[in-house]
């Protein structure tokens, strides 16, 4: 199962089908099929059947013959923290074959393009190179190869989850990099007890933490894959960079440079942006 391949399954959706069957208890099926789609608009219930699929797929709620949640009213009273649900729900999937594992993938290989997004991706389209990268030698029907309606998918979910934002630039919709939200949500992991530590340490457990960013199982396997001649050394991605930034300048982290450190990080080139060299992070804000 993966999400990113129904497209008619969208965040709000999803989680207003979820917060129904919360407030109702245990519904019957059907009453939920007719209260997000009443049959006085439309004949047609594909959308929130396909919604409900989704509900069972992702552990939210029981199947239809036991109807009910199994989650808490507060995982879903707020998108905020219906999105910190969702996170927990489908990333950190590294092995292929279980659910979202392709969500999880594409969202690495995006990460490892930093600016070929703004580029070169913009006129070849966004599918073409990863299928020619990550899935070499497969059959254009091959399930594991991306397609429009898996992309369209991703930019949805991908937003939602905090690996970016939707910008047009030209003709093109383009995800712009920037993890501010994946990190956020993952400070408790990355940065405990607002200690201040090496940029390093801070890198290796953003690794473990978070395996689609920088250094992670999945990044690792699309830089190789996409661009196996480079030796990524102690640079930041684009996605991460711009996430550090922007968490820096809200107050939640402070970013430093110590003069005397050997581990010296590079954050991805940002014009007028005060921080291109690191070698100490800290957690300061909530």
């Amino acid at each position: 199962m993966e999400i990113i391949s129904e497209g008619q399954v969208e965040p709000h959706r999803l989680r207003a089908l979820v917060k129904l069957i919360v407030d109702l208890k245990e519904p019957d099926v059907q009453d939920i099929y007719d209260l997000l789609q009443p049959a006085a608009l439309t004949t047609d219930q594909s959308a929130v059947k396909a919604t409900f699929r989704i509900a069972v797929d992702c552990g939210l709620v029981a199947d239809s013959k036991n109807t009910r949640a199994l989650v808490s009213a507060e995982q879903v009273e707020t998108m905020t923290a219906f999105q910190k649900l969702m996170q927990q729900c489908l990333l950190n999937v590294t092995e292929e074959g279980r659910p979202n594992y392709r969500l999880n993938l594409y969202t690495a290989w995006y990460a490892v393009q930093n600016e070929r997004v703004f580029r070169e991706l913009a006129t070849l389209g966004y599918d073409g190179p990863f299928n020619t990268e990550v899935f070499p030698n497969t059959s254009e029907s091959d399930e594991r190869r991306f397609n429009s309606t898996k992309l369209n998918g991703w930019r949805k979910w991908a937003t939602f989850l905090g690996f970016g934002w939707i910008r047009r630039i030209g003709s093109a919709s383009i995800v712009i990099p920037d993890a501010t939200v994946r990190l956020h949500t993952s400070l408790d992991a990355l940065l405990q007890d607002k200690q201040r530590i090496s940029f390093g340490q801070f890198m290796k457990r953003l690794a473990t933490t978070c395996p689609e960013l920088d250094g992670g199982k999945l990044f690792d396997y699309c830089w190789q894959a996409s661009r196996g001649a480079e030796q990524p050394g102690n640079q930041v991605s684009l996605m991460v960079s711009t996430g550090l930034r922007t968490l820096y300048s809200q107050g939640v982290i402070e970013l430093s440079e110590q003069a005397d450190a050997l581990d010296i990080w590079h954050l991805y080139p940002a014009e007028g942006s005060l921080y291109q060299r690191v070698t100490h992070i800290q957690r300061i804000g909530a």
